[in-house]
C-alpha cells in the first residue's frame, strides 16, 4: 500500500502572509460563500486583489467546474495559481470539494508541482472533518494515473499537500482519507489490469498478499475444494477455461463477538460471454467483471489499515468465462451449492451464478448479513445511466443504510423494487431457477436470482455498478478506466458498525 499520508500536511490557521507567498504553487478552492473568508486565511494582498479582480472580469470564478490558472509575481518570485471553484451558497457539500479536488489532482500531475499550499476557506470552521476528507481523497483520487503496463513506466509523481485548516483532529483526519483512497487506489490497479495479467489465481494471490500484509485470515477454496462444497454454480462457469476459479474469503476481526458483515464481490476477471459469445466491439473491456472483487479486496485492506471496530468477512468468486470443448452450454442445469438446481439460458448470465456459491458461503461462514457488489447488468446503465448504480435486496433497513453510506462517500445508489412478477420471471419449468429473464427488468432479476441463494430471513442487499464501475473519460476525482466505485460507500458502512 502506497503510503499517501507522508506526501500530507495541515498546518492550522496560522500561517502569515509572507510564509503563503513562499509556496511554489497555491491552489484555492472557493464558492461564493467561502470568498470574503479568504483574507481570515492570512492571504497576501496581493492574491486578494487578484482575486477581486478576476471576480470582476468572471462572476462564475467560484461556480462548480471553474477552474482559473495564472502566473502572479509575489513577493518571493514567480508563483503558480490555481482556484477551482465548487459551488454558489448552500450548494458547496463535500462531493462537490470532492470533484473539484479531483480536478486539482489531475492538473497538478500534469504541471508536475512539486508543492501545493492548499487553501480553503471552508475549512476554516473546526467541525468540518468531512470537508477535510473529501478533499484529500479528490486530490488523491484525482491525480490516479494506471501506467504499469507501459513499455517504460512514466514514474508517479509525488505531490506534497500543504492543507490549511481549523478542522479539529485533522491529523488523524487526513490519514484515514488516505488509507481509504489508497484502497480505491488498489482497487483500480487491480481492476485495470488485463486479462491475461489478473486471473483467477492471481487475485487469490492478491488477497493472500493483502491478508499476510494487514494480519487477517484468508482462504482459499480451488476447484477441487469447492466440488466438495456443491459449489455447482461457479464451476459451470469456470469449466470452459484453462485458469480455473477460486472462492477467496478474508475475514477481520476489530470487534470480539460482534456479528459480522459480509462484502461479496464477483470477480470474473475476463468475461467473453462463454458459448453465448459477446460481440467483439468492446469485449476488451470485460477485463474490468472483477471490479466487484476488487472493491471488496480494496475495501478489506482499507478497514484493516483503519483498525476500524467491526467484524467484516471479504468473499471473492473468481473465475474466468471463455468458451471451449469444455465451458458450459445454454439449455445445461447445474446444481448450487444451496441445492438449487440452474437452468443456463445464457452463459454470459455468468456473474449472478458465481455469486449465487458466494453469497451462500458467506452465510456459512457466519454472516449477519451480506452485501454483494458486481458488474452484474447493462441494463442498470439503461436505467440509471453512469452516476447512480442499482440496489436490489430484501431488508429496506440495510438498503438504507448502503443507500446513507454512499452518500457521505459521493456515490449514488437508487432502491429498485423486488416486483412479485420478476421473482416469476427467473423460475424454470426443466429446473427452479433460470439464469437469465431475458432484457425486460433484468437489472431486477439479476438481482432477485442472487437473493435465491441468501439464506432465509437474512439481511441481503445486491449493488449492481454495472454503470459506476468504469468511466469513458477523465472527471472530477474519477479517471477514464476503472472507478472502484462502492470501496469508500463499503468503508463508510464498516464505520457505521
Amino acid at each position: 500500500m502506497k503510503d499517501y499520508n507522508s506526501l500530507f500536511s495541515g498546518r492550522p490557521n496560522s500561517l502569515t502572509a509572507a510564509e503563503i507567498a513562499q509556496a511554489e504553487t497555491l491552489v484555492l478552492f472557493l464558492c461564493k460563500g467561502c470568498i470574503p473568508a479568504l483574507p481570515k486565511m492570512n492571504a497576501p494582498e496581493y492574491l486578494i486583489k487578484a482575486v477581486d479582480e478576476l471576480l470582476k472580469k468572471n462572476d462564475k470564478l467560484a461556480d462548480t467546474e471553474s477552474v482559473t490558472q495564472f502566473a502572479m509575481l509575489g513577493e518571493a518570485g514567480l508563483q503558480q495559481v490555481v482556484i477551482f471553484g465548487f459551488g454558489g451558497e448552500g450548494a458547496c457539500k463535500p462531493n462537490d470539494l470532492r470533484k473539484a479536488a479531483g480536478e486539482a489532482g489531475c492538473l497538478l500531475q500534469k504541471l508536475k508541482a512539486n508543492d501545493a499550499l492548499v487553501i480553503a476557506p471552508i475549512l476554516l470552521n473546526a467541525a468540518r472533518p468531512h470537508y477535510l476528507a473529501a478533499l484529500v481523497e479528490g486530490l488523491i483520487l484525482g491525480g490516479y494515473k494506471f501506467n504499469e503496463c507501459k513499455g517504460k513506466p512514466e514514474a508517479e509523481k509525488d505531490i506534497k499537500y500543504t492543507i490549511v485548516t481549523n478542522v479539529e483532529g485533522a491529523g488523524k483526519v487526513i490519514a484515514d482519507a488516505c488509507i481509504t483512497s489508497a484502497g480505491v487506489c488498489y482497487a483500480r490497479d487491480l481492476a485495470n489490469r488485463p486479462g491475461n495479467l489478473l486471473t483467477p489465481l492471481g487475485m487469490a494471490e492478491e488477497a493472500q498478499a493483502v491478508a499476510a500484509n494487514c494480519g487477517l485470515e484468508c482462504e482459499v477454496l480451488d476447484a477441487e475444494a469447492m466440488q466438495a462444497k456443491g459449489m455447482g454454480a461457479i464451476l459451470a462457469v469456470g469449466q470452459g477455461s484453462a485458469n480455473p476459479p477460486y472462492m477467496v474469503t478474508i475475514k477481520y476481526n476489530g470487534a470480539g463477538d460482534a456479528p459480522y458483515t459480509a462484502f461479496v464481490g464477483k470477480g470474473i476477471t475476463f468475461d467473453s460471454g462463454g458459448i453465448s459469445i459477446k460481440p467483439e466491439a468492446g469485449m476488451g473491456e470485460m477485463k474490468d467483471d472483477m471490479t466487484g472483487a476488487a472493491v471488496v479486496l480494496g475495501t478489506m485492506q482499507a478497514i484493516a489499515q483503519l483498525k476500524l471496530p467491526c467484524n467484516v468477512i471479504g468473499i471473492m468468486a473468481c473465475a474466468e468465462n471463455m468458451p471451449s470443448g469444455s465451458a458450459q452450454r445454454p439449455g445445461d442445469v447445474v446444481k448450487a451449492a444451496n441445492g438449487k438446481t440452474i437452468e443456463v439460458i445464457s452463459t454470459d448470465a455468468e456473474g449472478r451464478m458465481v455469486l449465487a456459491d458466494a453469497v451462500w458461503y458467506a452465510c456459512q461462514k457466519g454472516a449477519a448479513k451480506v452485501i454483494d457488489i458486481a458488474t452484474l447488468t447493462g441494463g442498470v446503465i439503461v436505467a440509471l445511466g453512469n452516476e447512480t448504480a442499482g440496489i436490489v435486496g430484501n431488508n429496506d433497513e440495510l438498503i438504507n443504510e448502503v443507500m446513507a453510506a454512499g452518500k457521505k462517500a459521493g456515490e449514488m445508489y437508487w432502491h429498485l423494487p423486488s416486483l412479485p412478477e420478476c421473482r416469476e420471471a427467473i423460475k424454470s419449468d426443466v429446473a427452479d431457477l433460470l439464469n437469465s429473464a431475458g432484457r425486460a427488468a433484468s437489472t431486477i432479476t439479476g438481482g432477485l436470482f442472487i437473493g435465491e441463494f441468501v439464506a432465509e430471513g437474512m439481511p441481503w442487499a445486491h449493488l449492481d455498478i454495472g454503470g459506476t464501475s468504469t468511466a469513458s473519460k477523465t472527471s472530477g476525482f474519477k479517471p477514464k478506466g476503472c472507478t472502484a466505485f462502492g470501496v469508500r460507500t463499503f468503508v463508510n458502512i464498516a464505520k457505521d458498525l
